[in-house]
Order: structure tokens, then sequence, then C-alpha cells
């Protein structure tokens, strides 16, 4: 179905509806609505044990909404009139595209579909209809899946090569922009992560001593995780690189305090922590010194990121926060008044305004931290292993910060912005689309009561469309 034309798989699923007969669409619409609940029940059953899909379904909130979710997809794709084309096309689009977000293989959906078809089938069995009208009904059922299947994985492909191409485009911007110079911050911040476990060391004294600060949550740790993590995805140097910061926090800082506390000589836990830190400096020279320059792909006017490497980098981040149990929050960050701000200065003043918030953003975040021009004068940022109460200091900060910035005008006045922000925290939702949408949401809410302010989402995540 990959090399199929749209409207070829849009028509395959019309056709199904057109050929259909009013008895044999009247007798499944019957079967489809008196065995919804079983079948639903019957799909989540096989899913949550499911080797592959089980980790999607982990989460009670989100599985009690899918369940709504499939009955009513089955009661729009088997209704008992013909349906609206144009809606129902635009459902299997919408499976496809949360599917391709959700990083969910098409082959799983597959799966799930062929499950639906042998239970719809083998209780129509049960049913007293004549040999013609049973074979119809047989006909319909398979034509129906079928053609929602050919328009699911048609449109679930189309936006994985999307992605593909936004996630290419993304690594090498950032490594033409990006890494160099970051990387040489962060080995300056490994070592001050070094030198502050020393310094611990030097102060301990008894067995209640405080632990030094792991690395993989310092901020060297986390720029690894986030950063290159997501630039080299896939690649060797990324496990390498997240092995040897496992092994210092699991093995070379409990040998040392436990030395500490003995009172033995640590002259051995410390040259192993040594050469460890020093393999982990060795692997980042080499990764920079096999960077290629790449395409400028960031927003020509704010240097931040594209929008549309947003698909690449929420999938990777809601990757990262599943494996690692870390919570991951957005905020959307709106600038207030804009249009008083193009009105009265220009878009020459508008555009010196948005540089500055830009600036402001990137300067008040961490090197893990992601932003984005969202559109028009709206920034998004992702927020890796950050929980609810620093998300919420992180937007305030942000705010206040916006606030006390004088913007130097074109004609040399200076102008003071404030900004609205909405704040999302990941709730366990295989699509990243609705933490964005309950940031969004939070967002209209803060402009709503007066602007310059920050609102966070409601903790009930929205229900799937």
């Amino acid at each position: 179905m990959k090399g199929e034309s749209a409207s070829t798989a849009d028509a395959a699923l019309q056709h199904v509806f057109a050929a259909t007969s009013p008895a044999a669409r009247q007798a499944v619409h019957d079967l489809v609505r008196d065995h919804t609940p079983a079948l639903v029940a019957a799909f989540y059953a096989h899913f949550t044990e499911h080797a592959e899909a089980g980790g999607f379904l982990a989460d009670a909130a989100t599985t009690d909404r899918l369940h709504a979710s499939l009955a009513r997809w089955l009661g729009e794709l088997f209704p008992a009139t013909p349906p609206a084309p144009t809606r129902l096309v635009e459902a299997q689009r919408h499976i496809g595209r949360f599917h391709a977000r959700a990083g969910i293989s098409v082959a799983l959906v597959s799966e799930g579909v062929s499950l639906i078809q042998r239970a719809l089938i083998q209780a129509l069995g049960t049913r007293t209809l004549d040999h013609d009208l049973f074979t119809d009904a047989v006909i319909y059922i398979v034509g129906t899946l079928s053609g929602a299947m050919g328009l699911i994985s048609f449109t679930y492909w189309r936006h994985r090569e999307r992605t593909a191409a936004a996630d290419t485009a993304y690594r090498l911007f950032a490594l033409n922009q990006d890494l160099s110079r970051e990387g040489e911050t962060q080995k300056a911040a490994l070592m001050a992560w070094s030198y502050d476990v020393l310094r611990t060391i030097c102060a301990a004294r008894t067995s209640d001593t405080p632990r030094p600060a792991g690395l993989a949550r310092s901020e060297f740790g986390l720029w690894v995780t986030h950063k290159v993590g997501l630039l080299f995805d896939g690649t060797a140097i990324v496990p390498h690189l997240t092995g040897l910061i496992a092994r210092i926090d699991q093995d070379r800082l409990p040998a040392i305090m436990r030395a500490v506390t003995a009172g033995d000589d640590m002259s051995a836990p410390l040259a192993a922590l040594h050469a460890d830190v020093t393999e982990i400096m060795n692997s980042l020279d080499m990764l920079f010194r096999s960077s290629r320059n790449g395409g400028d792909a960031a927003d020509p006017l704010t240097r931040v990121l594209n929008r549309r490497f947003l698909p690449s980098i929420m999938s990777y981040e809601l990757r990262v926060a599943n494996q690692t149990g870390r919570p991951l929050a957005v905020l959307f960050l709106d600038v207030d008044h804009f249009k008083h701000v193009n009105d009265t200065h220009g878009h020459a003043g508008g555009d010196a305004v948005l540089r500055a918030v830009a600036r402001v953003v990137e300067e008040s975040c961490r090197p893990s931290d992601m932003v984005f021009r969202y559109g028009g004068e709206e920034f998004l940022i992702v927020l890796g292993d950050t929980d609810g109460t620093r998300m919420a200091q992180a937007a305030e900060r942000l705010r206040r910060q916006v606030e006390a910035t004088a913007v130097t005008m074109p004609d040399g006045t200076t102008c003071r912005m404030t900004v609205s922000i909405g704040a999302a925290l990941y709730s366990g939702h295989p699509d990243y689309e609705y933490l964005l949408r309950r940031a969004d949401a939070a967002l209209y809410r803060a402009k709503k009561k007066g602007r310059n302010r920050t609102e966070i989402a409601e903790a009930e995540p929205l229900v799937v469309a």
C-alpha cells in the first residue's frame, strides 16, 4: 500500500459502501452494535499481553480512552446508512498519523484489524441469515476493514517518510550549528562535575555523608541523553557513552564512597573513575571530528529550531521518557499583544521582538532543552527530565525574564514585552500531539485570564478524538 496514491486508497473504501446492499449493511451494523463491548475487551486483552504492544498500554487511563476510541471507530466504520465519505476517510488517516507519531508499527495495526475481522465473521456465523445475505455481509466486513487498513497504512508510511526526512535535516542542522560549540561547553561541565565529586570526597568524614551527585542527571548527562542521543540515535556512540555514564553512577561512585566510609585506600576506585571520564572525553573528541557540516535549517528569523523537526524530536523524547521513567514537560509561550507591536512599530519592530524573545528563551534554557518557533509569535520549549515543580519554575522564570527585557526597536526606541505560557506534563499518552494540545489549552487559559501569566494544564489528558 505504501506506493499507492491517496486517491486510490480513498476510492477503495468508498467503493465497498457503494457496492453493499442495505440489508447486508444493516445486518453488519446490528452485529457490530451487539458485539462491540466483547470485541473491544478481546482486542485489548490480546494486546495487553503482547510482547511488542504491551508497553504502549501500561498506562491505565490511556488504555481506557483507547477502549472508547476503538468502540467509536467500529460504529463509524459500520453504520446503518452510508457514511459521509470525506469524514470516514479522514478518520482512517488520523489513525495512521496517530500510530506513526506514537511509534506503533503498522504490523501491529494490521494484526489488530485481522483480529477484529475474524471475530466479526465468527459472530456473523451465529446469526440466522440466508446464504446470499451471509455472503454479502462477509464481503462487506472484509472489504471495509481492508479498505480502512489500506488508508491507515498509506498514511502511516507517508508520515514516517516525512518524519525521516525532517529527522535527517535536523541532524545535519544540529551537527553544523550546535554540537561542536555545545560539546566544548559540556566537556567543561563534565570536568566541573568531576571536581565536585573530588570536593565531596575530601569533605567526607562519616557514613552519612551525602553521596556525590550522579552523572546521568547532571547537566552533562542530560545533554548526552537529549542531544547526543537524538542526533546519533541508532549508532554505537550512544550506548557507549550512556554505558560509561551508567558505570560511573552504579559502580565507580559507590566504590569510592565505600572506601571513604571504611577509611580504605581510594587510589584504585579514583583511578577507575578518572579512566571512565577520560574515555568519555576521548569519545566526544572523536565524535566532533567525525561530524560533517550540513545545511542550515533553523528558523531564519529567530535561529531556533524549525517546527518541522518537531515529530522527530517529540517521538524521541517520549521514547526516552518511557524507557527511563523520567518526567517530560512542554511549554507553549506566546508573545502578548504582538499585533499591537506590528501596528505600532511595523514588521521590522515585530521581528526585533521575536528575536529578543527567542534569545531570552535560549539563554534561560538548559543545553538539553529544545526550543522551537512554533508559528508566528508562538514558541515551544521541550524540557526533558523535568517534573511538575521544575516545569512551573522554568515557566515563571521565562515569563519574568522576558518581562524584564528591554527590546531596542529599529527607530531606536525601546519596548517591553510580556508573554503568556501554557505548561503540560507528559502523562503517558503515546501520541505527543495530546501533550501539545494540553499545553495549548493551558496557554489559551493564560491569555483569557489576562495574559502575562503561566497556566498549568489539567492533570487529565484530552479525550482521544
